[in-house]
């Protein structure tokens, strides 16, 4: 897949025009954040452009900084990790941070992120090159800079970038999507890390500052009453949630088996997943037909709802075969009994030391569960003041985290495991397939034709429906 990737590359680095580059750009951080091909950053890219946006674009970057720290996130989302992280982050603060947003919000996300930050700014652009003008006049005013920033953010690379060129600019980078590329690496001081997946593949990068692990943050706090008993209910109810894609079958992993199991071992026992689709994740079809009602599948649930069926499972299973990051690990902590298949993409808590490699030893954990010690070190390596501590540390003392996940969770899993080969199963932008359809028809192809059909299906519909 690199030689069919290299003409886009090549048209980045060669094309005159330099919107052009940047757009070129940003399809091909996307692109490469969505198909696993080995690469998982392009420093000489961003030095590229940056140096190209010097002799380009006429700005100033000798303003003396006279703000703290500036967050800077793509897209703020009312659900999922991503955003959440920012938040947790920026409420460690002793003077809450400012907020920049370079792409659209959700109006609910937006609304939370006025009570968390001192300020929220938006940057309002029709092309690339004003949204890097934009960015950079900014950025030019803060000491530090904090990117929770999207793959293909380019443009706040190269705004960063052109700040740094002329004056000291502390950058550190938050990579939550871990697991895939990312542009960032030719711009960060400090590169956070928050698992030992994506520390493996932060070894094949080539990252100009120092790596520092990070952790995702959970809450340290614990119920009063905590599930101990190692006794299982005659009926015991079983919960699960995540995105639909973190449960859809990979290469011969598949979370049904488990699911079946559990529910011929227990027939009277119910398993709930939230976050999921009836109509759309056909993978569940001849479960919720063998099992009918005992087998819920929701897509949402109001959050005090969620809530009150978490306290009411006994067991949380993690999602299959990709994990839920620190969600299991929340639900530990909130004295769930947790257990789940263990994941080739893992190292996000020391709760993955609860997984089993196959479905047998998962109902023996089930039969005789405890918890090995693991609260404790959820506690020290992810608890909010733990990650506190490491976060102020690097922000304020330049002092880095050191901290190796797997000597607590000994590695099994395997880096190469997204690595596309012949099939390209991750749904890619729709905006993406049309600029290469527009622009790239060669590529295009390649990629269409090396699609599943379901992403094929999904595609065609978006170019119809517009």
């Amino acid at each position: 897949m690199k030689t069919f990737i290299n003409p886009l590359r090549e048209k980045v680095l060669n094309t005159l025009d330099f919107n052009i580059s940047m757009q070129a750009a940003k399809v091909y951080g996307s692109l490469l954040h969505t198909m696993d091909i080995g690469r998982y950053d392009d420093p000489e890219m961003e030095k590229v452009l940056i140096n190209r946006a010097k002799e380009s674009l006429s700005l100033s970057s000798e303003s003396v900084p006279n703000k703290d720290c500036l967050h800077i996130i793509t897209e703020a989302y009312i659900i999922g990790g991503h955003t959440r992280l920012m938040e947790k982050l920026a409420g460690m603060h002793e003077i809450p941070p400012d907020l920049l947003i370079t792409r659209y919000s959700d109006e609910k996300a937006l609304e939370r992120c006025k009570k968390i930050f001192t300020a929220v700014h938006s940057i309002e652009a029709n092309d690339l090159i004003e949204t890097v003008k934009q960015i950079h006049s900014f950025c030019k005013d803060y000491k530090r800079i904090v990117l929770h920033i999207h793959a293909d953010d380019i443009a706040t690379v190269v705004a960063c970038g052109l700040i740094q060129q002329v004056r000291e600019l502390n950058v550190y980078f938050v990579n939550h999507a871990d697991h895939a590329f990312t542009f960032g690496s030719a711009v960060a001081n400090y590169y956070f890390q928050l698992s030992s997946y994506g520390a493996r593949l932060d070894k094949l990068k080539t990252i100009a500052g120092q790596t520092s692990f990070l952790g995702i943050p959970v809450s340290d706090i614990r119920p009063e009453k905590a599930t101990t008993s190692s006794e299982v209910s005659a009926n015991p109810s079983f919960f699960s949630s995540g995105a639909a894609m973190k449960f859809k079958p990979f290469r011969g992993e598949n979370i049904n088996p488990l699911i079946a199991k559990i529910l011929d071992k227990w027939p009277q026992t119910t398993f709930t997943i939230v976050g999921v689709s009836m109509l759309t994740n056909f993978w569940w079809w001849p479960l919720k037909l063998r099992y009918g009602k005992r087998l819920r599948l929701l897509r949402y649930l109001p959050y005090d709802q969620f809530i009150s069926l978490t306290r009411e499972a006994d067991f949380y299973v993690d999602s299959y075969p990709f994990p839920g990051g620190t969600a299991f690990a929340e639900q530990i902590l909130a004295g769930k009994r947790g257990i789940g298949l263990m994941s080739r993409v893992q190292g996000y808590s020391p709760a993955d030391k609860l997984k089993r490699p196959s479905v047998g030893d998962v109902i023996d954990t089930i039969d005789h569960y405890q918890d090995d010690g693991v609260v404790e070190e959820i506690v020290a390596v992810n608890g909010y003041e733990a990650v506190k501590k490491r976060y102020l540390a690097c922000l304020y003392q330049n002092e880095k985290s050191s901290f190796d996940m797997e000597t607590l969770v000994p590695w099994g899993g395997d880096t190469q495991s997204l690595v596309v080969r012949n099939k390209v199963f991750v749904p890619i932008s729709p905006e993406v397939m049309k600029y290469l359809y527009r622009n790239e028809k060669k590529l295009f192809l390649r990629i269409f034709l090396r699609m599943s059909l379901f992403n094929k299906a999904y595609i065609s519909w978006n170019a119809i429906k517009k």
